[in-house]
Order: C-alpha cells, then sequence, then structure tokens
C-alpha cells in the first residue's frame, strides 16, 4: 500500500501531518504534508474540504505520480501529497507555504540607477522575477536536484536559441554529479560547475541582482537558481565579465567606459605596486630619481627588517584586518578596520618596525583593490599579489615579469564551461563595443 511505503520511510515524526478522511463520506484517503513548509489553510480549504464534501478537488496546481521516491521528495519539498485507498498513484498538490523574506534592495551591489529588488531564499519567488523580465515563450527552467541526500531544490535557467545546447546540457550533467550528500555552501555547486577544481580564479560569477541574471542570459549564458540561497549562479564566466557592473549600462557611456578602465587599472595596480616597490627598492635603486631614493633611504635608517619583509608583514596584517571587519558585527568591524588601520599603523611607524612609504604603498594597493567589482575575482587577486611579491622579493623585476607572465599564461589556459577564460566575445564588433569600453548603443 502506498500511504504504508511513505510512512515506512518518513516514520511518524511532530512536523509530519497524516490526516485521513472519507472522500464524500465514503472512500478512505490520507494526506501527507510537512507542518510548516505546507501552506495548511489552501489545502484544507481547497483540497480536503471539497473533497470531503463533493469528492472533487478546486486546487489548481497538481499532478499524478507512481515513484515512492519522488512522491516523498515533494512532501519534503512542502507539497501535500493525497493518497486515495486502493490506488497505486498519489495526487501531489504545489501547495508550499513556508514563511520568507520580503524582496529588498541588494545588499551587496549596490544600484544607483536601475531595479532595487533582489533575489530571495525562495526559489519560485526568483524564477518569478526573471519571468517578470524576460516575457519571452523561449525562457526555459530546467528542474535538477542536488546533494544525494537532501535533494535541493535548483533551476537551470536560459533561452532556447540563444544558449548553446551542449553547454546547457553539460551544467545539468555537473549539477547531477555533484557528489555531496548536502549542500553545505554555495562552493558545493561552484566546484561542480568548474572546469578546474584548483584553479584559484572564479569560473562561476554570481550575482543577486535579478536585472544582471536577465541580462547574461539574453547574451546566452545559463544561470543557476538554488533553492535556500538568494543568490544566481552564471555560467560560462569569463575575465571581463567580471570587471562588468549594472551601473555601468544604466550611466552615460563616457561614464560607464571611464569607470570600467579605472577598475581594470585599479585590478592592475593593486596586483603589482607591493611587488615593484620592493623590486625597486631592493634591486633597481637607479631606475629612482635621486631624491626620492635619498627619502626612501632615510625613512628606513631606523628600522631593522629588510623592504620585503616590511611589505609582506603589512599585507598580511592588511589581509587580517579585512577578515576581522568581516567576521564581527557590522556595529564594530568598520570601527575595527579604521583604528587598526590608524593606530596600529601609526604605532608601527613610531615604533620603527615599518617604514612611513611601506604604509603608503599598502593604503594605495588596498583602495585599488576595491575597486574591482567581482568579491570572488577580488579574493583571487589577493593571493595572487602575495605569490607576484614573493618572485619580487627574489629576484627583483625579472621575478615580477615572470610571475606576470606565468599568470597570464595560466589565465589563457583556463576555460570557464569549455569557453577560453580571456575570451571576451564571439565577434570583434562587440568586443570593442563592450569590451575595455562601453561604446553608446543604437
Amino acid at each position: 500500500m502506498l500511504k504504508a511505503q511513505i510512512k515506512q520511510i518518513l516514520g511518524e515524526q511532530s512536523d509530519i501531518i497524516y490526516l485521513d478522511f472519507l472522500i464524500k463520506g465514503e472512500k478512505p484517503a490520507a494526506l501527507i504534508a510537512v507542518d510548516g513548509l505546507v501552506n495548511l489553510r489552501a489545502v484544507g480549504v481547497e483540497v480536503v474540504e471539497p473533497l470531503t464534501l463533493h469528492g472533487i478537488t478546486w486546487f489548481a496546481a497538481q499532478k499524478e505520480e507512481s515513484d515512492v521516491d519522488k512522491i516523498i521528495s515533494s512532501i519534503l519539498s512542502g507539497d501535500a501529497v493525497l493518497i486515495i485507498d486502493g490506488e497505486e498513484r498519489a495526487t501531489i498538490f504545489d501547495s508550499k507555504g513556508f514563511s520568507t523574506r520580503g524582496i529588498s534592495e541588494p545588499g551587496q551591489e549596490n544600484v544607483i540607477k536601475g531595479p532595487k529588488d533582489s533575489f530571495i531564499e525562495a526559489i519560485r519567488t526568483n524564477t518569478a522575477l526573471i519571468r517578470r523580465r524576460l516575457n519571452t515563450p523561449k525562457l526555459r527552467f530546467a528542474d535538477v536536484k542536488l546533494g544525494k541526500e537532501a535533494q535541493t531544490n535548483a533551476v537551470v535557467v536560459y533561452i532556447d536559441g540563444i544558449a548553446e545546447p551542449e553547454k546547457v546540457q553539460e551544467v545539468l550533467k555537473r549539477l547531477e554529479k555533484v557528489s555531496e550528500s548536502f549542500i553545505k555552501s554555495t562552493s558545493s555547486i561552484e566546484e561542480g560547475l568548474k572546469d578546474s577544481r584548483w584553479s584559484i580564479f572564479p569560473q562561476v560569477m554570481y550575482t543577486e541582482r535579478p536585472d544582471k541574471l536577465c541580462a547574461n542570459i539574453a547574451e546566452g549564458k545559463i544561470g543557476i537558481l538554488v533553492d535556500g540561497y538568494p543568490i544566481a549562479f552564471i555560467v560560462p564566466a569569463v575575465f571581463n565579465m567580471l570587471f562588468q557592473s549594472g551601473e555601468d549600462y544604466s550611466q552615460n557611456y563616457a561614464h560607464g567606459s571611464y569607470v570600467r578602465l579605472l577598475r581594470y587599472a585599479g585590478a592592475f595596480l593593486s596586483l603589482i605596486i607591493p611587488a615593484f616597490y620592493v623590486a625597486i627598492t631592493t634591486f633597481h635603486h637607479e631606475m629612482l630619481p635621486t631624491n626620492l631614493m635619498l627619502a626612501i633611504i632615510k625613512s628606513k635608517q631606523a628600522v631593522s627588517f629588510t623592504t620585503f619583509l616590511e611589505v609582506f608583514a603589512l599585507l598580511v596584517a592588511f589581509e587580517i584586518l579585512i577578515e576581522a571587519g568581516i567576521r564581527l558585527p557590522k556595529s564594530i568591524g568598520q570601527a575595527v578596520s579604521i583604528i587598526g588601520g590608524l593606530v596600529v599603523g601609526d604605532a608601527a611607524v613610531s615604533a620603527k618596525l615599518i617604514s612611513p612609504a611601506i604604509v603608503v604603498v599598502i593604503a594605495v594597493t588596498g583602495i585599488c583593490g576595491f575597486v574591482v567589482s567581482s568579491g570572488d575575482l577580488a579574493n583571487s587577486f589577493r593571493i595572487t599579489r602575495i605569490l607576484l611579491l614573493i618572485s619580487a622579493g627574489f629576484a627583483g623585476l625579472y621575478g615580477l615579469s615572470l610571475g606576470l607572465i606565468l599568470m597570464m599564461y595560466y589565465l589563457c589556459q583556463t576555460t570557464s564551461l569549455g569557453a577560453p577564460y580571456m575570451t571576451a566575445y564571439k565577434d570583434g564588433d562587440a568586443a570593442i563595443k563592450d569590451g575595455l569600453l562601453r561604446l553608446p548603443r543604437r
């Protein structure tokens, strides 16, 4: 008997409802649902009451299912399941009714001139936000289950005829291969979608803005929504995508191009400034103006450590301050960052532990790093910055040059869902109009 099978698997749990009743006072039936996940009022008014009195149901969103595993998955997802005595098929009612927070402004991706809504933890609300913007019959939502035990609901979003079919199938195949029992974090999904699990550069882009996801889907990208996460993943994610922002297209083309160039310049400077400073002051004094070199030497006279150790130690201290500011409550996180940067830095200079020039170098490096719009890419640059510093500390500008060459080689051989990481667009015209610059559109 179907009800007995389900009851044996789920057991007698305090939050699982087993409601027995008679259809039109004659035929025994049972309704199974999880309290807290299902809309009990809707089920009672539109399913149980009309079945009891009239023998029919008025609930619109329903389907029949005979596979026990799929029935149990539906129950645990928040659906109500009706089982009629003697039948081997169950009727599933899409009656999810758990509490969710309302749609609010994006928390991380600030918007000045654009839509103010963001994704929430409810996956069907998120699909509705996408459907509202992409009013096309070619929009497709492919359902996937993630995790062997948790069976977390996920949806792959794309536009039929624009997204490459083989890439869509590859995404579905990779998601189905996610081997973890439970989806503990976003990295479980990202690492399943990456071409190279050892890559430190992001191959999956995420966003909390529906308009940004829709813009990428309209260009042929593929989106992934996961139930319980207020963000969407976008693949394939190539290098230039991580420097773009929705604000680039909301502002005048000149301002959008200017800001985008600033991001590229800031990212490059944040990578090389510490390594370049160490290389110049340690190995290549002749490249500096005499007065500047004398000023640097004078500021270092009372400092016992080498320039490399100073820069390395202050970079590590800067990373610790960033992590402290993130982990602490917002009310004191900013205060800790400011106090750590000003008070501790000033005390270290006064104690002759570091030279004032090093503080300026690290401060400029940190500020330049903050202009990168992708948090994952900024984290990758933080690691790469340390590696370039070590290269410059050993071999000066030769080491820095070699480090940059190896980084570029690594980026050029990296792929995201088979797409070359350093490819901007398929045709050159689009790359010119929306590559380093954001030229005006017709």
